[in-house]
């Protein structure tokens, strides 16, 4: 088949694919956070709490602010699908407000069912890019004295596309060329909330992001990509004096390049010497492969209030892999 004829025909298989997709999960923001493996909603205490619990403003410091750059891959080799995204966070913080700007990009390769138009022709693919970028207000109310309760009121300006494309072995090409579709863009308004509980060394909380659940149409009308609903909830504890151990569960499960994703999250931090910090993690996707996550980082403290993270995360083929850097000032 000629090279015009076969873009018509996965063009005409696109527009009939209207279907709504999910495109972004849980851990792609929050270098401190991706070091301990996503064990993170009973942890925040700084400012990337806009992002992972809002209640964690609360039991933070007086004020601190994290500029954050992360990254997350899944391997293109995987027959069910590939995805990459990368995520950019900047807020400020204090006990009862919070300020923040997070920037989130999705691209995902997915099986389309859609066979190709003769024999020897390659099955399609669905490619979808989703680029959201949040801008919103924390507020936080605390209840007695051990329990306090945040909210981020959020507006979402979303630029989505989305289509077909033949499935002949490029596939990193593919996502890193993801930019060049034509996006269409709109604003919504959104909310995240969360609770934290403290009680001496002990912390719980839980998280629910994207209360209204965001859906951003492509320019062609062929898909609605939607920032799904989820639900984490954490556990944290201080064993040693600047060491703590935590565990996050996700309530809710969202749908991921390789098939549905519901992570269990185990990790630790502590001091180590005046300046350093280390961290590490593991995660495992229970509503999927089951195949691990490892993570680890650390911080050093260039000059007493000012830190520099950083986190590397690796696992098997059909699990994520990405790296961080932040910087966070700590008052």
């Amino acid at each position: 088949m000629r090279a015009p004829l076969r873009s018509l025909v996965f063009v005409m298989l696109a527009a009939g694919c209207a279907a709504a997709t999910s495109a972004q999960t849980f851990d792609t923001v929050g270098t401190r956070a991706a070091g301990m493996g996503g064990a993170f909603v009973a942890v925040a205490d700084d400012a990337s709490a806009a992002y992972w619990n809002p209640g964690g403003f609360a039991a933070g410091n007086y004020f601190t602010m994290v500029i954050d750059r992360n990254t997350v891959k899944v391997d293109s080799g995987t027959p069910d699908g590939a995805a990459n995204g990368s995520g950019l966070l900047v807020a400020v913080g204090m006990p009862a407000l919070g300020l923040s700007y997070y920037r989130l990009r999705s691209t995902t390769l997915s099986p389309s069912g859609a066979r190709g138009s003769t024999a020897g022709e390659a099955d399609a693919l669905r490619l979808d890019t989703l680029i959201t970028h949040h801008s919103g207000i924390t507020l936080v109310q605390s209840i007695a004295d051990r329990i306090a309760v945040g909210a981020t009121l959020k507006l979402v300006r979303g630029v989505a596309a989305s289509t077909l494309v033949p499935d002949d072995g490029s596939r990193d090409r593919l996502l890193r060329n993801a930019g060049e579709l034509d996006g269409k863009g709109s604003s919504k308004f959104d909310a995240d909330v969360g609770v934290m509980a403290t009680a001496g060394t002990f912390k719980a909380g839980i998280t629910v992001r994207n209360l209204t659940r965001p859906g951003f149409q492509t320019r062609a009308g062929n898909a609605l990509l939607t920032l799904p609903r989820q639900a984490r909830a954490g556990v944290a504890m201080t064993l040693l004096d600047g060491w703590a151990v935590a565990a996050d569960l996700d309530l809710t499960r969202v749908s991921g390049p390789a098939g549905f994703v519901r992570n269990l999250a185990a990790g630790t931090e502590g001091r180590i010497g005046r300046k350093a910090f280390v961290r590490g993690g593991l995660r495992l996707n229970t509503a999927g492969s089951r195949q691990p996550v490892v993570a680890a980082g650390a911080s050093y403290a260039l000059l007493g209030s000012v830190l520099i993270d950083a986190q590397v995360t690796g696992g098997s083929d059909r699990a994520q892999h990405g790296w961080g850097l932040a910087a966070r000032f700590v008052y």
